[in-house]
């Protein structure tokens, strides 16, 4: 088995967790530690496990170490990636529900979480980090890119590009063949039915761009 750790004990950690204990339940793969947070002591109890420290103790862990990064700040997620990735006992495996459902020649750079009724169609490709929530689909020929997280019931058509650091709110909506900008926001309910610029936020339906 493989110690792992998982850095970020809120929400989403602690719902990782759980896609951990599933997955364990059928092959043993994994021997969860606990979490790391920068922001809960240590010794901090959650209902599936314990914050054990920050970045030091997987910086200083002295076997191979599995880091799964559960925050869906895509910039928190590359800075934490961007600190860990030199070590070399550090790496950064996909956590992916038993209930996914994966299309062949499908592509997952290192990193990747995919929550439970997710969907991948053909010839998809995940960047690093990337975070699929529940029930989320992904369409064929699409990029999702480096430390994108793409929440709850988010549909993505075929043959969109979405660019790195971006986040899609749960329930957004992207037509087919669109462009979605570094490092922007689709709001929660977006329908996106043009291409998204870098660095701006889009809400509504049809998605405007939110005037700053």
């Amino acid at each position: 088995m493989h110690d792992l750790v998982i850095y970020g004990a809120g929400g989403v950690g602690r719902e990782v967790a759980e896609i951990v204990r599933r997955i364990n339940e059928r092959h043993r793969i994994w021997n969860f530690l606990g979490f790391l947070d920068d922001n809960e002591p240590a010794g901090t109890e959650r209902e599936n496990g314990t914050v054990l420290g920050d970045l030091e103790v997987a910086v200083n862990f002295e076997r191979p170490l599995d880091v799964v990064i559960a925050i869906a700040r895509p910039k928190s997620k590359k800075q934490i990636y961007e600190a860990l990735k030199p070590l070399p006992h550090i790496h950064f495996p996909h956590i992916i529900d038993r209930d996914v459902t994966l299309s062949s020649k499908v592509h997952l750079e290192e990193g990747v979480i995919i929550s439970h009724l997710c969907s991948l169609s053909l010839s998809v490709t995940l960047g690093r980090c990337v975070f699929l929530y529940t029930g989320s689909n992904i369409g064929h020929d699409s990029v999702i890119g480096d430390f994108c997280s793409v929440l709850s019931n988010v549909n993505v058509s075929g043959n969109v590009t979405v660019n790195s650091e971006t986040l899609i709110g749960s329930g957004a909506s992207i037509l087919q063949g669109l462009r979605v900008g570094k490092n922007s926001t689709v709001g929660i309910g977006a329908v996106v039915l043009d291409d998204v610029p870098d660095n701006c936020t889009f809400l509504g339906n049809p998605a405007q761009k939110l005037r700053q």
